[in-house]
């Protein structure tokens, strides 16, 4: 699991916020006001904390350890550990006030919400230091499902084998699992689904009632369609070699590839990157899916490539801009609201926002912005936020004209910045 590290908000113009503490106390200053942008409230990843930011003030409305929203991001998760207890509790993003808690019985850590924010799958925390994107070594697996209001009574299920927790089904009556192969030394996974009814797992098949795989893989990077029905995950094989459906690959290969889960009907499918995408570093990757659902798009900064996934037949096109950067930190990337532009920016010493015409693929315009970690678009499509070293910028997403700024140092990079609303 990563080091769970505060963020603290530094105005660079007279004022300076006090730390926030690993508890989520706010501070109750802000950084200069910025009169250009309409008041919105940014929900900020770090992957170890989530903060809730509203702009143009800067106002900390709250800071949680971990990685928990729900699905539209209007809420976020916070749990701490007590003696033989956990107290769970659900935070309105848009207010950072607490609209619910609960205590469970037992140490527990949050693992994945229903995209309503109804339930909520724990799992025993990690190991100190444990990265949570390595699988922990284990023969048998606890998860607890829990109303966050605590009106329903958790659910605990005990699990033969190896298990994480994937994402609720849309009904939020199945939970998938990732199931690690073999158990107590994990190389492979496979999906499952939880029934949480009856307590059994079962068998998640192919969109086509393809027999379910055994794939070897490290995730790099997760993407939920818009309307909640699909989750996409950018995974690299660990296994040098493999290649999903037969494709030939190098035994020194690792290939890449997204796997498909569809958490309304129930299948999950591999889908194979083409040759160009495979054997790359994470860092120099983004996905961005389009408003309807219809394209996934995969970028590769570093060598400038485009991959464009039909997400109905899985069928891509491939095209190479003159956007490669070198070294990458970060790759993000973002689809105007009408889709017509993507954006892609990165982390490193090239600080160029790229602004890609979505069908075309050929590069409209480009701008210097810095090193960025992350990006956020407003709901109606006016604004463009940039999570930069030094602050969030707010750009005018058609010509790159920043119009404002909430000043911020932190510790660790903004990986993600979601617009919750007013």
């Amino acid at each position: 699991m990563r080091t769970v590290r505060s963020i603290a908000l530094v105005a660079l113009v007279a004022l300076v916020l006090g730390a926030c503490t690993g508890q989520g106390t706010a501070p109750s200053t802000s950084a200069p006001r910025v009169e250009a942008a309409p008041s919105e409230v940014l929900l900020l990843g770090t992957g170890g904390e989530q903060l809730g930011l509203r702009v143009p003030s800067g106002s900390v409305l709250f800071e949680v350890p971990g990685a928990l929203a729900s699905a539209d991001r209007s809420v976020a998760f916070r749990t701490a550990n007590g003696a033989g207890s956990t107290t769970l509790e659900a935070i309105e993003v848009a207010t950072g006030a607490v609209v619910s808690s609960t205590t469970l019985d037992g140490r527990w850590e949050g693992w994945v919400a229903a995209g309503s924010g109804d339930a909520v799958a724990l799992m025993e925390p990690l190991p100190a230091g444990w990265d949570r994107a390595v699988p922990v070594p284990r023969s048998s697996t606890t998860i607890v499902v829990a109303d966050p209001t605590g009106t329903a009574e958790p659910m605990r299920f005990e699990l033969e084998g190896n298990y994480e927790p994937e994402a609720f089904s849309v009904d939020g009556s199945r939970l998938f699992l990732i199931q690690h192969l073999p158990a107590e030394t994990p190389s492979a996974y496979r999906v499952r689904t939880l029934d949480l009814e009856r307590g059994k797992v079962r068998p998640v098949f192919g969109p086509f009632k393809s027999p379910p795989e055994r794939m070897p893989g490290t995730r790099l990077q997760q993407e939920l369609g818009p309307d909640g029905t699909r989750l996409y995950t950018l995974y690299t094989s660990a296994k040098p070699g493999y290649a999903p459906h037969g494709a030939a690959a190098p035994d020194r290969t690792a290939v890449s590839f997204v796997h498909v889960l569809d958490l309304r009907d129930g299948w999950a499918h591999c889908a194979g990157l083409p040759r160009a995408f495979w054997d790359r570093p994470a860092s120099a990757q983004a996905m961005a899916v389009s408003s309807e659902g219809e394209r996934l798009y995969i970028v590769d900064a570093e060598l400038g490539r485009i991959a464009v996934m039909d997400t109905g037949t899985f069928e891509t096109r491939t095209v190479r801009l003159p956007i490669g950067v070198e070294d990458p930190l970060g790759t993000s990337a973002r689809l105007s609201a009408d889709d017509a532009i993507l954006y892609v920016a990165t982390a490193g010493t090239d600080g160029t926002l790229w602004a890609i015409d979505a069908r075309t693929l050929d590069v409209a315009k480009g701008w210097d912005v810095g090193p960025a970690t992350a990006l956020g678009l407003s709901d109606d499509g006016e604004r463009l936020y940039v999570a930069l070293q030094d602050r969030v910028a707010v750009l005018d997403p058609r010509t790159g004209a920043e119009v404002g700024a909430v000043a911020f140092a932190s510790p660790a990079p903004v990986l993600d910045v979601s617009v919750v609303g007013a």
